[in-house]
């Protein structure tokens, strides 16, 4: 966390003076996909409270894109998620995924408060490991997302993005077999990121 603090402060120092979001520049950020989050999980009776575990996870989606037009860019997304889950026996679980998605992106109006679209989909793995039990499965991921929201030019080359967005991914486990389930998980999320245009 903290070398991403840094190159975070390192391109807020950057000041060129040129146009935010025109064609030939490049595209950098987190757009709009980076969180942290820990639960504990209780249940609470009149019989008495019980601790049912916790869980902790970290999503964050590097980006890089080139402005093929004024207000248009395409590029690549990265969305990297890992989640820890400990249940009340202390058993222990661990997901880590990755993905690679094309993505487009278009900013609308001159302003320094630029309302955007922004879609990609592609294709990733996810592995599931039982600490506790000393095993694993495989998944392959296909993954799709839209947003929308605004982009708050902080100067000429920075921008906060506040936005919505919905996200739907499907699994298939990584060995193919006859009948094998598919698993689909989809979520709306408001989120806050960044983006940097050089």
């Amino acid at each position: 966390m903290k070398l991403f603090f840094t190159i975070c402060a390192f391109f807020c120092c950057v000041v060129i003076a040129s146009a935010q979001t025109e064609q030939g520049k490049f595209l950098f950020g987190g757009n709009s996909n980076m969180n942290f989050s820990s639960m504990n999980n209780k249940w609470k009776s009149d019989d008495g409270d019980e601790d049912l575990g916790s869980t902790t996870s970290f999503e964050f989606a590097p980006q890089v894109g080139y402005f093929v037009a004024d207000g248009f860019a395409v590029g690549l997304e990265l969305p990297i998620g890992m989640q820890t889950e400990k249940d009340k026996d202390d058993n222990k679980y661990k997901t880590n995924r990755i993905a690679v998605m094309p993505f487009a992106r278009y900013y609308f109006g001159e302003n320094n408060v630029k309302p955007y679209l922004h879609g990609g989909f592609g294709f990733g793995s996810m592995k599931y490991k039982d600490v506790s039990a000393s095993a694993e499965s495989k998944w392959k991921t296909f993954v799709y997302g839209v947003s929308g929201g605004v982009a708050i030019f902080l100067n000429n080359n920075i921008a906060l993005d506040l936005g919505v967005g919905y996200q739907s991914v499907t699994l298939r486990p990584d060995e193919d077999r006859d009948n094998d389930p598919r698993r689909i998980l989809s979520s709306v999320a408001f989120n806050v990121g960044f983006s940097i245009s050089l």
